[in-house]
């Protein structure tokens, strides 16, 4: 079935990634319309709980799924024994179905991808999601002063290169990254498209005055309360002592001043960062609070202005947070770390907010000095500005015009 796609994913559909940024994604993929099969990772007490249910969802509009159980034990053997399964399943489902297109996400994906195209001569479509493999040192998860991880790692530099040569079409997350690819791969000959992280603008809406102030109420803010927030994990990447300090700053010069941490990952090493930077006092204005999916647009939305500092590394090149399409969804500026992704020519381009140097000293006092002013930024003519580059369905029509110009390529 040439109009026909298996997307295959190693993050599960039903971990909070998968909620957030690919079933949107998946569901519109469908809708335009052709056949679609996923194949997915799932967590066991995940897909206990909720298994069933999104199976259900998922063949109500004829998507089928095929999900595998993700290995939690046995470190890179059971990462292994996944990708092994992952080339078998998808193999099969390949022989059965014969889909006109591969779309794979992520590096573990596309490298099934490569061996189905070379078997069968499927199509492959390169989601890249950002440079995977220098994400792993520049996380601190591969070192390369130990041997065998530098070794995975030379491995994997050269599997990069052979993705992304055997591509038929690649999707990156920033233009920024664009020509960083063609120096990796030198003979890739694949179409590139830019698709930045988007936000369903139907899902994430601007929430009135009235809705604002009940949200407020509900997390213990302050009706005239100035609310700094942050949504997300607080691991590897994010640079908590960065926003505390600045919050720390901010709530030195101005009483209104709270912030709202929007988190599954507080843990008492945070309160211990809270106190060693001298902020205890301050800590009945700090709000940690977990949120569904669908809390999440009520609860960024009470906010004033989110912060969403990132450790700058050279595989920061090719992200794109989506994080700031729903602030900017539901009103909120947002302020940046300079060098992450397209976040500066974006934040420039849609007046969203504020990029900062943190490596000036005077960066957390001149933001401290502007929040009225990026305050003033948010609301309707925002989220109407962003809601041209970042809405879903600007991702929906570039995915369609992708498939189609691979199908046409059949």
């Amino acid at each position: 079935m040439t109009n026909s796609v298996l997307f295959i994913t190693y993050d599960g559909l039903l971990d909070p990634l998968g909620g957030s940024q690919i079933l949107p994604y998946l569901h519109s993929i469908r809708q335009h319309p052709r056949p679609l099969h996923i194949l997915s990772y799932e967590k066991l007490d995940r897909f206990k709980l909720g298994g069933e249910s999104l199976k259900a969802e998922l063949a109500s509009f004829g998507i089928g799924w095929t999900p595998l159980s993700f290995t939690t034990r046995f470190g890179k053997l059971g990462k292994l024994w996944d990708l092994s399964r992952m080339y078998e399943v998808a193999l099969y489902l390949q022989l059965k179905h014969r889909f006109g297109v591969i779309h794979c996400r992520s590096y573990q994906a596309m490298q099934v991808g490569v061996l189905l195209s070379k078997l069968t001569g499927v199509k492959t479509l390169f989601d890249m999601r950002g440079l995977w493999v220098d994400e792993r040192v520049d996380g601190d998860i591969w070192r390369l002063d130990n041997r065998i991880d530098a070794s995975i790692f030379k491995i994997y530099k050269r599997v990069e290169r052979s993705l992304l040569s055997n591509a038929s079409h690649i999707v990156a997350l920033t233009e920024r990254v664009v020509p960083e690819l063609h120096k990796l791969s030198p003979d890739m000959s694949a179409t590139i498209s830019v698709i930045p992280c988007c936000a369903d603008f139907e899902h994430f809406v601007l929430p009135t005055a009235e809705q604002r102030f009940s949200t407020r109420r509900e997390l213990g803010l302050p009706a005239d309360a100035y609310v700094l927030s942050y949504l997300g994990s607080l691991g590897t990447w994010y640079m908590l002592k960065e926003m505390l300090q600045l919050f720390g700053e901010a709530a030195a010069q101005r009483e209104d001043i709270h912030f709202l941490l929007i988190t599954r990952d507080w843990r008492e090493e945070h309160e211990s960062l809270v106190s060693n930077l001298g902020l205890a006092h301050l800590r009945a204005r700090i709000h940690v609070h977990e949120a569904r999916r669908d809390q999440v647009p009520s609860y960024i939305g009470c906010s004033d202005l989110m912060l969403s500092f990132i450790k700058p590394a050279y595989s920061k090149i090719a992200s794109s947070p989506t994080k700031m399409a729903e602030a900017l969804a539901v009103g909120v500026p947002v302020v940046s770390n300079a060098g992450i992704g397209d976040i500066d020519t974006m934040t420039d381009r849609l007046s969203a907010g504020a990029v900062i140097n943190l490596d000036d000293p005077n960066s957390l006092s001149n933001i401290v000095s502007s929040l009225d002013s990026l305050k003033d930024m948010g609301g309707h003519a925002l989220r109407a500005r962003a809601k041209i580059e970042l809405d879903l369905e600007v991702a929906e029509l570039s995915y369609k015009n992708i498939y189609e110009q691979m199908e046409h390529s059949l």
